[in-house]
């Protein structure tokens, strides 16, 4: 591996986490970030195997997470294709509301497309309703003085 291709993102294997989400979580912010638009190809096995130091079994499995959540499709024989770009959304909080993140429940990981890489982030308004958005993709902002 050269200076130029060193590993965007190290495998924390102290944190708990499990080694092929974390792999997942890296290629999906690469896709999020546009690094890796629709239509580009990611890292395939062997590159993910040099780049993270992991073995094959570990970027399929990244790659299944990646798969489960919409991102990417697999031509066998030819690689694994960015399919979509998750949209970001905003979301105004306002005075009271509360926001707590944590992972997903299965119903949550299905309607959010979270995969199991991205937690939510649970907005609790002012007036007790609940609204849960999915981490990766939404930015929190507040309310600014007359808007």
């Amino acid at each position: 591996m050269t200076d130029n291709e060193a590993p965007r993102v190290r495998v924390d294997y102290e944190s708990g986490e499990k080694v092929y989400l974390q792999i997942a979580r890296a290629i999906r912010d690469r896709i999020i970030s546009g690094d890796l638009p629709v239509g580009a190809q990611i890292p395939s096995g062997n590159q993910i195997k040099q780049e993270w130091g992991v073995n094959r079994l570990t970027g399929a499995q990244a790659v299944e997470e990646l798969r489960k959540a919409g991102l990417v499709t697999t031509r066998p024989g030819v690689g694994t294709f960015v399919t979509a770009t998750p949209a970001s959304q905003v979301v105004v909080l306002r005075p009271g509301d509360r926001v707590i993140a944590r992972m997903p429940s299965e119903e949550e990981r299905e309607r959010l497309s979270t995969g199991h890489i991205t937690p939510v982030l649970i907005v609790t308004r002012a007036d007790g309703s609940v609204e849960p958005y999915n981490a990766a993709v939404t930015v929190m902002t507040t309310e600014t003085e007359g808007a």
